[in-house]
């Protein structure tokens, strides 16, 4: 198999894959757990077993040779030997009707261990963020201290802050939240909230064109004020902070008393600054992907914080969704 070039790899994006990649391989465990399956504990050790146990058989059934073969086909067989045919094989069993979940699974489900262990990837992915930004914001500032620093430089420099301080805001809250009152059935709201908050990663990976400065100055200032606003509104939400819709406790005050969704404005307003910086059209079409989704989380949100909240209904009435629509 070709060699990867570690040096231009990007990070973020590894990153993500890897903890995709470890979502979809223990997805037999997840869905068990989730549905509270009585045999939970024999499809995790199996889950656990199955990548070194599929992997032997099926190189010893049907052997590959590694060597030779493109990145694309490395990995090709690899995924195969993560998710062949006894992951699937544990996947249906996963999904087996439960007629009487484990009642000691389901009590587990409402406890903080189960919902920091659930949070877990995310703290990970934001540390890592805030990480990643260091070093640029450690040569803007360098800049202002020399007194060097051009008006780009000194709005970059403040974009990049708040977005770690976002970043390091969002570990707080996935560790001291409070645990859910309600949580939202299916995949689908799932997967749009986990697509709504990392699809926009997918802009980065785009070329970048020669902007005038203005856009540029445009470009970083709506990036700053959606990184500012995501603060403001991610410190009101506090512990009631999380990903997937859930509810855990209504917050009607603050941004929250403007807008229903005002964490979402602010994600809009960075979306449109990032599309601005990237290569059309491809940029602008995966924004306004990302912004669909963001209104979409919005009615699965509702839905759930409806049936956990019954005053939420006076305050839907009271409050527009984005503050002016």
């Amino acid at each position: 198999m070709q060699q990867l070039d570690w040096s231009r790899v990007d990070y973020g994006i590894l990153l993500l894959l890897i903890l995709l990649c470890l979502y979809l391989y223990f997805l037999p465990s997840l869905l068990a757990f989730q549905r509270g399956h009585r045999r939970f504990w024999p499809i995790l050790g199996l889950n656990i077993l199955l990548a070194p146990v599929q992997s032997t058989l099926l190189q010893f059934l049907s052997p590959i040779p590694m060597t030779g073969l493109s990145t694309a086909e490395g990995l090709w067989v690899s995924f195969l030997y993560l998710m062949g045919p006894g992951w699937v094989a544990l996947l249906v069993w996963a999904l087996r009707p439960v007629p009487s979940p484990n009642p000691r699974l389901i009590a587990f489900r409402g406890t903080k261990l189960a919902d920091t262990l659930a949070a877990l990837p995310l703290v990970i992915w934001f540390v890592f963020s805030a990480v990643a930004l260091r070093p640029h914001l450690v040569s803007d500032g360098t800049l202002i201290g020399h007194g060097t620093a051009s008006l780009l430089v000194w709005l970059r420099f403040f974009s990049l802050l708040f977005s770690i301080l976002f970043c390091l805001l969002t570990v707080w809250t996935l560790l001291a939240r409070e645990t859910a009152v309600k949580r939202i059935g299916g995949a689908l709201p799932r997967i749009c909230a986990v697509a709504g908050t990392f699809l926009g990663v997918g802009i980065l990976r785009l070329p970048v064109p020669q902007l005038s400065l203005p856009m540029q100055a445009l470009c970083v200032l709506l990036t700053g004020l959606g990184s500012l606003g995501s603060f403001v509104a991610l410190w009101k939400l506090g512990r009631s902070f999380s990903i997937v819709p859930e509810a855990r406790r209504l917050v009607t005050s603050g941004p929250y008393g403007w807008a229903r969704h005002p964490l979402y404005v602010a994600e809009i307003v960075t979306v449109l600054g990032l599309s601005l910086q990237y290569q059309q059209p491809w940029a602008a079409l995966m924004g306004a992907v990302v912004i669909a989704l963001q209104v979409v989380r919005t009615m699965f949100e509702e839905r759930v914080l409806t049936e956990a909240f019954p005053e939420y209904a006076d305050y839907r009435k009271r409050v527009k969704r984005f503050g002016i629509v």
